[in-house]
């Protein structure tokens, strides 16, 4: 197991319910554009890469799909398998899938391929297990700019590394064409290239930040300077994003690619 692998398995084990129940239920639009504009349907044999705790899979199921994950917290996974006790989940690494080639009929990846060591061989393992005429489809952040949750973030980040929060992973894959030409530079054709807009809405600010803590970047945060410094920098800059009845809002943009195997 690589370093940078048990990096991400801490990271990520730092509270598996809560991103499971509180954040990526926010996500559920992206999931149903993702596997709408890769066809997962009935039968489809599918493997969602960087899984988390299944919510994806889960909603893959419901579609008919037969359905695998693979991620590196076992933790995430646990709760993958409650959620799905028929999926085939493995804990392990996006750059060296445990499949044989063509074994695929679709592989999904929600804001995952970035966090890769090297993002460019994560997708040419997706590719290598899809069969020909099968579908890649990955989602990541737009543009940071375009992101009302980059200021959390970089609130985040500030308490960790640079004081400007430059160059963070989230947006790694985040440029106009970042995902489209990570796709293509893998011999995938693409099909679909999309935006969507979507807001993170939360009951309050501590269900917010109970998300936020919930991610890597969190978990990474609370490491370096302890909870309590990190719940009031996370507080200061959610300031903007509270409503008069305390409900949070967040509205941020996502841009979903699909390639297809020649």
């Amino acid at each position: 197991m690589t370093d940078a692998l048990i990096e991400q398995r801490a990271l990520w084990s730092a509270a598996p319910r809560d991103w499971a129940q509180i954040a990526e239920p926010v996500n559920e639009p992206l999931f149903v554009a993702l596997l709408d504009a890769c066809g997962v349907g009935d039968a489809t044999r599918l493997l969602d890469v960087a899984c988390g705790s299944g919510f994806a899979a889960a909603l893959a199921a419901a579609r008919g799909a037969v359905v695998s994950g693979i991620d590196a917290t076992p933790e995430l996974l646990e709760i993958a398998r409650e959620r799905v006790p028929d999926g085939d989940f493995r804990v392990g690494a996006m750059d060296e899938l445990p499949y044989e080639d063509a074994a695929l009929d679709v592989v999904t990846c929600v804001n995952g391929f970035q966090f890769a060591v090297d993002p460019g061989v994560a997708i040419g393992e997706a590719a290598r297990v899809v069969v020909s005429g099968g579908r890649v489809g990955a989602a990541a952040f737009a543009e940071p700019e375009r992101n009302e949750g980059t200021a959390l973030h970089v609130a985040m980040k500030q308490l960790v590394d640079e004081p400007d929060g430059g160059g963070y992973t989230p947006y790694a894959l985040s440029t106009a064409d970042g995902l489209a030409r990570a796709l293509a530079d893998a011999g995938l054709s693409i099909s679909v290239s999309r935006e969507l807009p979507l807001s993170w809405e939360y009951a309050d600010v501590d269900m917010a930040i109970r998300a936020l803590l919930a991610s890597a970047g969190g978990a990474r945060s609370v490491r370096a300077v302890g909870e309590t410094r990190v719940r009031e920098a996370l507080t200061e800059a959610l300031a903007p994003f509270v409503g008069s009845d305390g409900a949070v809002v967040i509205r941020n943009l996502f841009r979903y690619v699909v390639g297809v195997k020649a």
